[in-house]
Parts: C-alpha cells; sequence; structure tokens
C-alpha cells in the first residue's frame, strides 16, 4: 500500500474544508482495506474512512490517525429470482445487485436505471457513496424513500473478517442505522430491485424529476455539506407548537433570523436555511460556530436540541 502522511483533506470533502490527516491511504479492494485496518492497529492509532466526503467536516487540525479513502467500486448484478406474480411479461423479475460502498451513489443508480431496474429512481443526482448512504440511510423526503429500505443484506469488516448481515441489522431510521454506534465498515451491500424493461423509459423520466425537485430546492454554486442538521421529530414540533407541526430544520433556524448569516467565510444558505456554505476558504471553526449558533438559538427560542446530520472529523 502507498501511505501517505501529512495530506491536506480538504480535497477530499464537498465543503472543500480540512486539515492534514497523519496517514493517508487510498484503498479499491478488501485485500488492501484490511491492510489498512492493520497497519492502523499495529501503529495503535485511530483511523476514519472517507467516501464521497458529501457530509462530513474536517477540523482544522486535521485527524490524528489514518484516514482511508474507499476507492472500492464494483457494482455486478448477483441473481434473478422469480417472476412478478400477476405478471405475464417474462422480462419483469426481482433483480439483486451488489455494490461495493465506494460506488456513487449516482452511479450505482445511473447502472439499475440503464437496466431497467426500479428501486433507487429518487435518488438520481444524490451525491455520496453507498457507504455514506447506509451510514446515515440516505433519504429523499419529498418522496419519503429511504436507501436502506432497498438494501437486502450487507458484507461488514468486524475484528478485520467480513461477515454478511441482512438488512434488520442495521435498524434503520430516519438519519440512522446501528453503524453509526458500532462503528463497523460496510464493504459491499446487496440492493433489491424490479427489472422492468417495458417501463425504462418512464422510470428514466421518474428518476430526472426527482433529480430536478432536488436542484431546484437546493443552493448551487457554492460547496455545501447537504443539510446540516437533522429535522425535528414531530412529538417535538407538537411540544414546541411550531406552526403546522413543522419538523424541519431549516425553517426553525430560519426563524431564529440565522439564514444569510455569516461567520468568517462560512454562511447560512439564502435559499434553505439548513445549508451551510463555502463562500471561498471558510474554515472548519467558521462552520462550527455557525452551527454551535443555531443549536444556542433554536434551544433558547423553541426548546429544542438541534442534532447535526454531518459528521465531524478530527481536530476542531
Amino acid at each position: 500500500m502507498n501511505i501517505l502522511e501529512q495530506i491536506p483533506l480538504l480535497q477530499f470533502t464537498n465543503w472543500r474544508i480540512g486539515g492534514p490527516a497523519d496517514y493517508f491511504v487510498e484503498v479499491d479492494s478488501l485485500h488492501d482495506l484490511q491492510e489498512a485496518l492493520r497497519f492502523a492497529s499495529d501503529k495503535k492509532i485511530p483511523y476514519v474512512v472517507l467516501g464521497g466526503g458529501t457530509n462530513v467536516l474536517v477540523g482544522d487540525k486535521g485527524f490524528r490517525g489514518l484516514v482511508i479513502k474507499n476507492k472500492m467500486n464494483t457494482i455486478s448484478i448477483i441473481a434473478y429470482k422469480g417472476r412478478l406474480s400477476n405478471s405475464s411479461e417474462e422480462d419483469r423479475k426481482n433483480v439483486y445487485v451488489k455494490a461495493d460502498t465506494g460506488v456513487l451513489v449516482n452511479r450505482l443508480v445511473r447502472y439499475t436505471l440503464d437496466q431497467g431496474l426500479s428501486g433507487l429512481e429518487n435518488f438520481l443526482g444524490q451525491p455520496g457513496t453507498v457507504g455514506g448512504a447506509i451510514y446515515i440511510n440516505a433519504h429523499n423526503m419529498s418522496q419519503n424513500d429511504f436507501f436502506g429500505s432497498h438494501v437486502v443484506e450487507a458484507d461488514i469488516i468486524s475484528d478485520n473478517k467480513v461477515t454478511t448481515v441482512p438488512q434488520s441489522y442495521f435498524e434503520f431510521g430516519y438519519d440512522v442505522s446501528t453503524l453509526q454506534k458500532t462503528k463497523q465498515l460496510v464493504v459491499s451491500v446487496v440492493v433489491g430491485f424490479e427489472q422492468r424493461l417495458d417501463e425504462k423509459e418512464q422510470i428514466w423520466k421518474k428518476a430526472e424529476a426527482a433529480m430536478q425537485h432536488r436542484h431546484a430546492t437546493q443552493p448551487k454554486g457554492f460547496p455545501t455539506a447537504g443539510c446540516t442538521f437533522r429535522n425535528i421529530s414531530a412529538e417535538d414540533a407538537k411540544r414546541a407548537k411550531i406552526p403546522n407541526n413543522i419538523q424541519s430544520a431549516g425553517f426553525l433556524i430560519d426563524a431564529c433570523g440565522l439564514k444569510g448569516k455569516q461567520i468568517g467565510n462560512a454562511k447560512f444558505s439564502d435559499e434553505h436555511a439548513n445549508f451551510i456554505l463555502n463562500m471561498g476558504g471558510a474554515t472548519a471553526q467558521d462552520v462550527k460556530q455557525l452551527i454551535d449558533l443555531a443549536k444556542t438559538n433554536v434551544k433558547e427560542k423553541f426548546g429544542i436540541n438541534l442534532h447535526e446530520e454531518v459528521v465531524l472529523i478530527g481536530e476542531f
């Protein structure tokens, strides 16, 4: 393996923010990943795995340990099973696709759409990798569609050995998977689809509509990690007497007068207050101050604790 030292991490995050990693390595196979984990174990240093870097904030002082960049990117159809009971079409089957966790979600979606497979069309254009999508249980909230709902099983690493686990293992919820507690690594995932070659054009249209909606409702033009905070629960919205029981974290931040608020070169978007933009040269401290400001203001005004959707890595 080519293990490098003192590599700036800003180039590997969507926010374009982050100090250096003491050690850095790119892996494109299970063997290399296991070797990287052994390296960290032998040196008795912490490690963290980066996928697309879409949902992370790396501290300005970097990471004191090994950063593993996941570039495992194989996709394959592994099984066809049966035919829909009420269909006479021979091309309507349940299909299972296996994807490495370094595969970009958008690439997986496009691959399956090209095969006439229905299942992940609501995720067309979504940034990040399959590994990140499992970790956070990526979603399309306008369609109430969660990535974890399509998972059949996955291979995880435990004690540097690979184990296959079912979908139920992950205990998926809104922005939640058990990986956030166990810190285990997923190597690959099997996703279930319905093959609908006769409706391929309609499936593509649905996917493109989902992508256009995402583009129309999210800020553009500046580096961002997407939504900074998780939306609140229906119970919290009711308890705090939020108008119309709105659960949007962006609504709460806006209601505190923070939309457009800027600290240093980081700014709450004028379009959507749950997005923090890097206006050019923003530091992790700039972003962290906005995060803390929002949490303090929302707590004071509504009595609600906001929780980050982004993952904070390293030293700030």
